[in-house]
C-alpha cells in the first residue's frame, strides 16, 4: 500500500501537466501513487496522462466524462489506496520534499490532516509566501474549537478563514472515510470551502507547518480563479445549503452567523463578477441575487460586521436590494 495517494484532476492543462507530474514523480518520498483523473479534457491531456503512466508504474489514470473538479477529485478518492490523500492541481507544482515532510508531521502527531503554507506565483513570475494568522504546530480538539471554529466557515471580516484550500494539505484517508467526507459533485467552484469546513469541524488533531511554502500555486490565464462563471450564484447557494444541512444540527458550537457571512461573501463575489457584463444585464442579474430568498434570510436580524466603510455601504445596499446603486458604487 502506498503511503500517500496524490490526486490530480486534469482538464485543459496540456501546457502545464508534465511540469506538474514531474514535481510529483521526483518527490523524496518515493512510496506514493499518483492518480491522474482525466475529466473529459478535450485537448491532448488524456494522451499525455497515458504516456506519463507508461513511464512510471506509480501513476494510475482515470478517464471520465467531464464533471468538474469535485467530481474528478471524488473519482480519485474512490480508488485511492494510500494511508494519506493529497490533492494537486494540474497547473501547479510542489517542492520535492513536500510530502515527505508532511507525512512525517502527520505520523509524529497522529494527525487527521496537515496543512502547510504555499507560494503564490503571479503572471509575471513574481512569487510570495501566503501564510495565515494561526500559530505553528499541533492543534488538539480543544485548540481547534478555540482557535479554528470562530472563523471555520467564514471570518468576521467577510473573508475566508485560515483553513481553506485542499491542495496544500494531506488527509488521513481513514479519517475522511470514517466521517464520510468527500466533495459535492454539484458544487463546481470554491468546493474547498465546503470540504475544508467539514474537515476542520470533524478533526481531532491537526498540524500546521507554518512558513513552509511547499506548494507553488500558479495564477494561470484561463484558470477557474480568473474566468467569469456562468451560474455561479446557483452553485454558491447550493454550497451554503449543504453547509446548513451539516452545521445547523451541531450542538457544541453556534455557526449560524458564519453561515450568514458565508452567503453574503459569495453574493459579493457574484456581484463583482457581473460588473464585466453590459450595464442592463448586470443590474438585472444583481437584482436577481439580491431578491433571492436565501440572501434575504441571511440579512434577517443580521448585525453588520466592523469592516471598512466601502464594504459597509455595499452590505447596506445589498440588504435594502438597491441593485442600480450597488452597480454604480462597484463600477
Amino acid at each position: 500500500m502506498p503511503i500517500i495517494s496524490l490526486i490530480v484532476p486534469v482538464y485543459k492543462v496540456e501546457k502545464y501537466l508534465e511540469r506538474c507530474v514531474d514535481s510529483l514523480i521526483h518527490q523524496t518520498l518515493r512510496d506514493i501513487e499518483i492518480i491522474l483523473v482525466d475529466d473529459g479534457s478535450p485537448d491532448r491531456c488524456g494522451l499525455i496522462c497515458d504516456m506519463l503512466k507508461d513511464n512510471d508504474e506509480r501513476i494510475r489514470v482515470v478517464h471520465k466524462s467531464n464533471g468538474g473538479l469535485s467530481s474528478a477529485r471524488n473519482a480519485g478518492m474512490k480508488i485511492a489506496c494510500g494511508k494519506y490523500i493529497g490533492f494537486v492541481d494540474s497547473d501547479d507544482v510542489v517542492e520535492l520534499n513536500m510530502f515527505s515532510d508532511m507525512f512525517e508531521a502527520a505520523e509524529q502527531n497522529k494527525a487527521d490532516f496537515v496543512m502547510s503554507d504555499y507560494i503564490r506565483v503571479l503572471d509575471d513570475e513574481e512569487r510570495f509566501l501566503v501564510t495565515t494568522i494561526l500559530r505553528a504546530g499541533l492543534y488538539e480538539k480543544e485548540d481547534i474549537k478555540r482557535e479554528i471554529y470562530p472563523s471555520l466557515i467564514m471570518g468576521e471580516n467577510v473573508d475566508y478563514g485560515p483553513i481553506l484550500s485542499v491542495w496544500h494539505c494531506i488527509y488521513n484517508r481513514k479519517f475522511l472515510e470514517d466521517n464520510d467526507i468527500k466533495f459535492k459533485n454539484d458544487v463546481r467552484w470554491s468546493e474547498d470551502n465546503l470540504f475544508s469546513a467539514i474537515v476542520g469541524y470533524s478533526a481531532n488533531r491537526f498540524v500546521y507547518l507554518k512558513g513552509k511554502g511547499f506548494y507553488h500555486y500558479y495564477q494561470n490565464e484561463g484558470s477557474i480563479t480568473t474566468t467569469y462563471r456562468v451560474g455561479a450564484w446557483d452553485v454558491y447557494s447550493k454550497m451554503n445549503e449543504y453547509l446548513h444541512n451539516f452545521f445547523d444540527s451541531i450542538e457544541d458550537y453556534d455557526f449560524s452567523r458564519q453561515l450568514k457571512l458565508h452567503l453574503i461573501y459569495y453574493a459579493c463575489n457574484c456581484i463583482g463578477q457581473e460588473l464585466e457584463q453590459p450595464e442592463e444585464q448586470a443590474i438585472s442579474k444583481i437584482q436577481e441575487i439580491l431578491y433571492s430568498k436565501q440572501l434575504q434570510d441571511a440579512f434577517i436580524n443580521f448585525r453588520m460586521p466592523k469592516v471598512n466603510i466601502k464594504l459597509r455601504i455595499q452590505l447596506y445596499l445589498m440588504k435594502w436590494k438597491k441593485a442600480g446603486l450597488l452597480y454604480r458604487l462597484k463600477k
